[in-house]
């Protein structure tokens, strides 16, 4: 079935790239999966924009965005299973966290919180990427285990907002963000030692996904969230002792901060529950720029309709090494040429792409980089989300990409 692309428009004479024809749609409706473009103060029709210079209006807007759209695309805010709010300072979530809470009261979303360098534009305090799933039966509800308030944990003491930790949507299984925390979000372990940290977080991790009848072979997809580019090496040492030969694929992202200065690592956790058949794990290899770790990765996992991609660089499919160095255009065209070769090798292509989510280390780059993903997405018309964060897994990397695809 064609994947239902809802309010489906081009950047050309817009607010962000007003000089490029890159098409994007609000929302794509893929099988059960609703993926929504990263919604910021930009008004829905992209020419105008709500609430500068104050976070707390562009979260309104936003979260005002994401309702109408949702209803338009046949959702509700009830489907919401997984949000990732970023804001560009730390600070910004005590004026953010209060508007979202107020929209998705009675919702328990699990949550990821990030703080990035920027977004798309200097004047952009707040963004919000939401996963949402319709459910199979008319009535049906999602399955939302470990729901906690916000209100007198460790992170956000005086905030009244109820998340899940763990929810299993039709086959889909969101996690929320882990890291040192508790299950109970009151304690925090390993302050000062991001690999004590990622232990407790990976043992969350199991915990939740047995919650909901899973296990780590289900996991297809982590992204790996540090605050320092040198943590990598400490990190998935501790993610490989737990996952083995699971071979997911992964993103790693340097970001400028989590919810928490002593937070030094997070990982988010897309799974799918498996049934009679397995996923399929496609292109495994070592990590990289991890030499002499044994971890196995895959580049491509199929879990029933969903694809999911390991972040694409301009690392060579075939040799693992970089093409373009110091050249961002070079690597957006080889990471752009692995996505179209990865979407293939499991029976798919181009125009099954729902959502992309772009990393660069500097807004300069993103006029550098989108005329290439436009190129190769021509007529696709993804939700996109562009994130500008401190470094990627080297710091000769210029650009990654993050794509989540359906089988139609």
């Amino acid at each position: 079935m064609t994947h239902s692309r809802v309010r489906k428009s081009n950047t050309k004479g817009g607010y962000l790239m007003p000089g490029l024809r890159y098409g994007s749609s609000q929302v794509v409706v893929a099988h059960d999966q609703v993926f929504v473009l990263g919604q910021t103060g930009l008004t829905l029709d992209g020419k105008g924009f709500v609430g500068e210079g104050n976070p707390a209006e562009q979260a309104e807007n936003a979260m005002r965005n994401v309702k109408m759209l949702l209803e338009e695309s046949g959702a509700s805010m009830s489907d919401i299973c997984k949000i990732i709010p970023y804001t560009t300072e730390r600070s910004y979530r005590n004026d953010v966290y209060p508007v979202i809470a107020k929209h998705l009261e009675g919702v328990n979303p699990v949550s990821t919180g990030i703080v990035v360098k920027s977004l798309a534009k200097p004047y952009l305090d707040f963004e919000i990427d939401v996963w949402a799933i319709l459910p199979q039966k008319m009535g049906d509800q999602h399955k939302r285990l470990s729901c906690i308030n916000a209100k007198d944990g460790y992170l956000m003491p005086k905030l009244e907002f109820q998340n899940s930790r763990v929810i299993k949507a039709n086959d889909n299984i969101f996690l929320q963000g882990q890291t040192g925390l508790s299950l109970n979000g009151k304690e925090f372990i390993g302050e000062g030692d991001p690999a004590i940290q990622t232990e407790q977080a990976m043992q969350n991790i199991i915990e939740l996904l047995s919650e909901v009848g899973s296990s780590v072979e289900d996991i297809c997809k982590i992204t790996v969230y540090v605050t320092d580019l040198s943590y990598r090496s400490q990190v998935y040492p501790v993610i490989a002792k737990h996952l083995g030969d699971i071979a997911p694929v992964s993103t790693g992202v340097v970001v400028k901060g989590l919810a928490k200065k002593e937070l030094a690592v997070e990982i988010d956790v897309f799974a799918y529950s498996a049934s009679s058949k397995k996923h399929e794990r496609y292109f495994q290899s070592k990590p990289n720029y991890l030499p002499g770790l044994n971890f196995p990765l895959s580049k491509v996992v199929k879990a029933g309709k969903s694809i999911f991609l390991q972040g694409q660089t301009g690392l060579s499919l075939e040799t693992g090494k970089l093409i373009g160095k110091g050249d961002a255009k070079l690597q957006a065209e080889v990471a752009m040429q692995n996505v179209k070769v990865l979407l293939e090798r499991v029976g798919s292509n181009m125009k099954d792409v729902c959502k992309v989510i772009t990393y660069v280390k500097s807004q300069d780059t993103r006029d550098i980089v989108y005329p290439v993903i436009a190129k190769y997405l021509n007529g696709v018309y993804p939700a996109s989300t562009g994130l500008v964060v401190e470094s990627l897994a080297s710091e000769e990397l210029d650009f990654e990409i993050d794509v989540f695809a359906v089988e139609s």
